[in-house]
């Protein structure tokens, strides 16, 4: 990649690592020192969440052991946990360090009082319990590693319009505009993940750092795999609501002693807005859905909209970048389904008897179903297929037509997007363990190829998870009632939305195809997939042919080697880290 495409990667420097405060407390004691946390706080948040980001930490606690943390420690607990876990530990492990008063809301209840699983309820939730530290704690490693039992996804899913007040959430909806989207604040997608935001740059484009079940945390960026959502469900970009202990006294040592938490009110935070929800320009009905998105007198889609707002002064969308940066990001969603897959592997969940029937929601689940299974992993890579090859179309579209927000400086589009294509397939490669504890060998385009079959099912053999066919198919140990299984599941995995609100515990007699019987009656999933080949599309452009431009064909077993990392971040990643280790000019 050249250097024009290095700036586009540029990191925006909201903040600095210089800007991350000495450690107020050393020990395992939380002495709280100030009464809220101030514009330095914030900062200093914002540059220790970006140094973490930018590192290679691969979990919570790697994250906190690496040397990106100023204030790692031998009184450090040891931390596992998923995405909602991530983002309340780090805000807290800050606050101790640094003495800041900490809350956060420990039980909710549903908005409606239904008796729904509050990660997916239709009509959000609201809080029920809030655990807090306004003066000191004596063990904070203990009070830490207790937050990882309480919190779950469940505690975005408020209504900002209503979060405020007496039993007022820890979240508000942030401003699309610099400064107010900055490293620490979440990300959060309805449909059961959140992540933290953890560089913006120069190109408007939002780098998101999560954990998973799994306890791996990868790198990835904002857009449609965080799904919009009506306020009540309280989707988007999401800052910690400001807090402070109200009353307090200050001891000689200069640490507090008593008072209340009080939280701000939503109309006294200066970058609260809800146009994530109604857009910039509301809709007269007041229909959440149907205001616009306006930037530069154009109605743009939501995604758009952030990117061009975030982006430096000129941008424009380069063709050739956006598909490598698009394929290097999926490839990196690839790496760390194949973590998920080895996890399942490695436990030998493929050798149990498959369950009678499928659990109550494939999507939102407990026990082994969610700690193995990948199916919303799957339908968000989905997603960033589908959207790609969409974007590409959208794209090629603006240099043909000359939109200004789209620049192309070559003089054969179509062969640069294929050569783009083919280098970004090559470079993405990994391999995975089959049954006989042999191994092969994919690529990106085997994965693309594969999509549809790639089974969630964590009691599939892994070359089904793999989606697997002919001769690689063969070491597989699935019985015949586990083939059943993978075939009555054909139409879910064509299934790039994940629906929570459709019951699926049917047994494997009881499922049928969408198209002869209702959800209600076991006609699971969608007809037909859609369109996600983008190698297909970008060879329609008329370039000119390749010899494997029709498939990757079939793969072979490998020998193993030692070189697959646990988890391996996209390309963009390391080429950031590049830049940002070079000395300013």
């Amino acid at each position: 990649m050249g250097s024009a495409s290095l700036a586009a990667l540029a990191p925006h420097a909201y903040a600095a690592a210089s800007e991350i405060p000495e450690a107020v407390n050393t020990g395992r004691a939380w002495e709280v020192y100030k009464s809220a946390w101030d514009a330095s706080d914030e900062a200093g948040y914002s540059a220790f969440v970006q140094a973490l980001g930018r590192s290679n930490c691969s979990s919570i606690d790697s994250c906190l052991k690496d040397s990106a943390n100023p204030y790692r420690s031998p009184v450090d607990p040891d931390l596992v946990g998923d995405c909602a876990d991530m983002a309340y530990v780090l805000r807290a492990y800050y606050a101790w360090k640094n003495g800041l008063p900490f809350s956060y809301q420990n039980a909710m209840r549903t908005a409606d009082r239904s008796r729904q699983d509050l990660r997916y309820s239709t009509e959000g939730n609201v809080v029920a319990g809030r655990r807090q530290i306004l003066n000191s704690v004596s063990n904070a490693p203990a009070f830490i590693a207790r937050i990882g039992g309480e919190v779950s996804t469940a505690m975005f899913r408020t209504n900002p319009e209503s979060g405020h007040g007496k039993n007022h959430d820890d979240f508000y909806p942030v401003k699309i505009e610099r400064g107010a989207v900055r490293p620490g604040i979440l990300a959060y997608d309805i449909y059961g993940h959140v992540g933290i935001v953890y560089d913006i740059l120069d190109d408007g484009r939002i780098l998101v750092v999560a954990s998973h079940p799994d306890n791996s945390v990868t790198r990835t960026a904002y857009g449609p795999n965080f799904m919009r959502s009506k306020p009540e469900l309280g989707a988007g970009l999401k800052g910690w609501r400001p807090i402070f202990v109200d009353g307090a006294k200050i001891e000689s040592d200069g640490s507090l002693h008593g008072g209340a938490l009080r939280a701000a009110e939503n109309n006294a935070i200066t970058d609260f807005s809800m146009e994530q929800y109604f857009g910039n320009t509301p809709h007269p009905s007041g229909v959440w859905h149907y205001g616009e998105f306006r930037y530069q007198d154009r109605t743009l889609k939501y995604y758009d909209y952030v990117r061009r707002k975030l982006a430096m002064p000129g941008f424009a969308y380069d063709p050739v970048e956006e598909l490598r940066f698009g394929l290097e990001t999926i490839c990196g969603s690839l790496k760390a389904r194949k973590v998920a897959v080895d996890a399942a592997y490695a436990s030998r969940i493929h050798l149990r008897p498959h369950p009678e029937k499928l659990p109550q929601n494939i999507f939102g689940t407990f026990g082994d179903w969610e700690e193995y299974s990948t199916p919303s992993r799957d339908a968000r890579l989905k997603v960033s297929f589908i959207e790609l090859r969409r974007d590409m179309q959208h794209l090629v579209e603006g240099v043909r037509n000359g939109d200004a927000g789209v620049a192309y400086h070559g003089d054969d589009l179509a062969a640069d997007l294929v050569a783009a294509f083919e280098e970004e397939k090559d470079a993405c490669t990994f391999t995975y363990w089959r049954s006989d504890s042999t191994r092969v060998r994919l690529n990106l385009a085997h994965a693309m190829e594969r999509l549809w079959d790639l089974s969630f099912d964590p009691y599939h053999c892994p070359e089904r998870r793999w989606g697997a066919t002919g001769a690689e198919l063969e070491t597989c140990t699935d019985d015949d009632v586990k083939s059943q299984w993978y075939n009555a599941q054909r139409f879910l995995r064509f299934q790039a939305e994940r629906t929570y609100d459709v019951r699926m515990d049917f047994a494997l007699n009881e499922l049928k195809p969408p198209m002869l019987a209702a959800p209600t009656e076991g006609g699971l999933g969608v007809e037909a997939p859609a369109d996600a080949d983008i190698r297909n599309y970008l060879y329609g452009l008329g370039a000119p042919l390749a010899a494997n431009y029709e498939g990757e064909g079939s793969v072979v077993p490998v020998n193993f080697v030692a070189d697959d990392p646990a988890v391996a971040f996209p390309r963009w990643h390391q080429r950031l880290q590049q830049r940002q280790s070079q000395p300013e000019r």
